[in-house]
């Protein structure tokens, strides 16, 4: 019996000596503070985005792209008027497919193939006093169907710079306040993770009715201020 007890301790301590090394390889690196800190700024539009299709249907492709260029034409020259050149006004897609449908018109239902031509445009201004007026014109063309209108800052970069350098000393004052609170000190910076984040107001927009008098309703528009912002993460060692 004392035999075998004796051969269950070598066992049970060459058992011990194998696991220490791995149980110290585990061991909690030194310590470490993480912080993060964001800055931002409210900052007024500057520019707005126009994002339109124009749709148009035919019996023929060749009608139903003629057409659609008509109504392309007309939104164009509708957005020279307000003084928005060419060079604000870019195409975005363009296509044309055929599809069947059953003609309800007719006594007997029958199926007939249209046409559908599509035609994107994205229009960039910063004549915001115009935006209601240019809404309430384009109802009134059939084949133009307003996306949405969406506004923006045009250059976020002259923000960035001073938004990241106050998001940085906001984390490492943090950093600093929990380091006294904890009674150790700081080592080296072990990381640092930066985001700069633009927003942007985007106004879905639906057709106006419009009026007896054939005349659209302007859709008013008062866009929410944009915030530009930037975070920073921040890791510190301390020392042991």
């Amino acid at each position: 019996m004392k035999r075998n007890f004796k051969l269950l301790f070598i066992v049970f301590a060459l058992t011990f000596l194998f696991v220490l090394p791995t149980s110290a390889a585990e061991l909690p690196q030194a310590g470490t503070i993480e912080t993060s800190a964001m800055s931002s700024v409210k900052v007024a539009p500057d520019i707005v985005r126009f994002s339109l299709t124009i749709r148009s249907e035919e019996s023929s492709g060749t009608l139903s792209q003629e057409k659609n260029a008509l109504a392309v034409n007309r939104a164009i020259e509708l957005f020279a008027s307000e003084g928005i050149n060419n060079d604000k006004i870019k195409t975005t897609n363009y296509s044309t497919y055929s599809y069947t449908k059953t003609d309800s018109d007719q006594k007997v239902a029958n199926e007939i193939t249209v046409y559908s031509t599509n035609s994107g445009l994205e229009v960039t201004s910063n004549e915001f006093d115009k935006v209601g007026d240019i809404l309430g014109k384009l109802a009134k063309i059939n084949e133009v169907y307003v996306n949405s209108v969406n506004y923006s800052i045009q250059d976020t970069a002259k923000y960035k710079e001073q938004l990241i350098a106050s998001a940085i000393a906001e984390a490492k004052q943090n950093i600093l306040y929990s380091a006294n609170a904890l009674g150790v000190k700081l080592d080296k910076l072990n990381s640092l993770k930066i985001d700069f984040i633009s927003d942007s107001v985007n106004h879905p927009y639906l057709r106006n009715s419009v009026d007896s008098s054939g005349s659209a309703i302007p859709q008013p528009q008062n866009p929410d201020k944009i915030t530009i912002s930037a975070s920073a993460n921040m890791t510190y060692s301390v020392q042991q």
